[in-house]
Formats: C-alpha cells, structure tokens, sequence
C-alpha cells in the first residue's frame, strides 16, 4: 500500500485546476464562491508548508468530479489522499461564516470560458473558527495565526462571526475563550478586550465578574 505523501500549496493548486477542469468537462461546472480553507487556506497564507489533502468551500460542485480528481491523485498522494469539498457555511464547529464570499483572493483561474478567483479564509476566520472548535490540533495552530493578524482585527471579526454562532447558549462560553486566548498569546488585559466586545450585556456583565475573579484585577 502506497505511503501517503504530504502536499503543497503549489500542489494544492493543481488539485482545484484539475477539479475544475473535470467538472467542466462533466457540463458541472463549479459555482462561485471557491473558498480554500482549513489547512489549504494554512497553506495559502504560508502559515502551514504541508497538509495531507485539499480542503475547499464552493456553493454548488459535482460530486462525480470530486470523485475523479480524489482517484487520480491518489496515485500521486497516497490513498488516504482526500479533496474535502463543503457547500456548507459552518466550516468547523458551530459558527456559519455567512459572508464566506467576502473572503480574500487567492489567485484566478481559467475554467471554460471563464475567469474564477480563488478566494482564501482570513487568518482572522481561520483564528476564530478553530477557537470554536475545542480540537487540540486546531488550539495548536492559533499562536501561529496569531502571529498573522492582530488585537484590533481579531476583535473587529469577532464582533461579527459571534452573531452567526449556532449554539446561544454556548457563545459566552466562546466569548470568554477568546478572552482568555487574546490574554495567553498577546497579553492583552482582559478588562480591555471585554469592554471592546459587541455581546449582549448581560454576558459583558458575566464576563467582568468571572476575570475580576480569576485575576483580582480592578475593571
């Protein structure tokens, strides 16, 4: 059995090329948005050098094409090797990124007689989204992309995607982590990032009581 072999952004790329130009062949076309994420979107941005499969967002595919390309590039990869291809907003976790055709793009490519751009999820998606998750590896990856954004950025995204979280009961717990993480990896005061959260009052309330408790710190 063939060992599976890791891939490249570079790699990566041709996948979705040959992706595209199967289901154009099929007359099944891709429908824009095509979003990479998960470790492609790492990728992209140079933040991961490798991952094991290609990971893309696009709001209608042909399966049959997913199929094909999965199969032919198994013989290059390794047959664990997967194209993981979601029409559904909620990447990871519970949060829908409601305005995943806003993301940024990539690069363009010729698919038909059309141009399609390839777009990538921000470090600040990526960030938020694997916060969500409670997944080791995806806590492991934060400080990375941390690295990539900033405080302001994060906040400012923060303050949109908490809207679209599937669970109301679980965004104050997902508040108070992002709190806590913004304290672990920037060393942001907690008092300060919680005054800048755009969250129901009574969960800043909450907020306030639990870090004046933990950190004795005067809010």
């Amino acid at each position: 059995m063939q060992k599976n072999m890791p891939i490249n952004y570079q790699d990566a790329l041709k996948v979705i090329r040959r992706l595209l130009e199967v289901a154009e062949k099929r007359n099944e076309p891709f429908e824009t948005p095509i979003v990479m994420v998960g470790g492609t979107a790492m990728a992209a941005h140079r933040i991961r050098k490798l991952s094991y499969d290609v990971d893309i967002y696009a709001r209608d595919f042909s399966h049959d094409a997913v199929h094909e390309v999965e199969t032919e590039f198994r013989l290059q990869f390794g047959h664990s090797f997967k194209i993981d291809v979601t029409s559904a907003e909620n990447i990871w976790g519970s949060i829908m990124l409601r305005d995943i055709h806003h993301s940024e793009p990539d690069t363009v490519m010729r698919s038909g007689n059309r141009d399609l751009t390839i777009q990538k999820l921000s470090p600040e998606d990526l960030f938020l989204l694997k916060l969500d998750t409670g997944r080791e590896k995806d806590q492991d990856d934060l400080s990375v992309l941390y690295e990539r954004t900033n405080s302001d950025r994060l906040i400012r995204r923060f303050n949109v995607i908490w809207k679209w979280h599937g669970n109301r009961d679980a965004v104050l717990g997902y508040a108070d982590s992002f709190v806590s993480v913004m304290r672990q990896l920037g060393d942001h005061i907690p008092s300060h990032v919680i005054e800048r959260l755009k969250i129901p009052e009574y969960m800043l309330e909450l907020l306030y009581e639990t870090w004046t408790d933990n950190d004795n710190e005067q809010i």
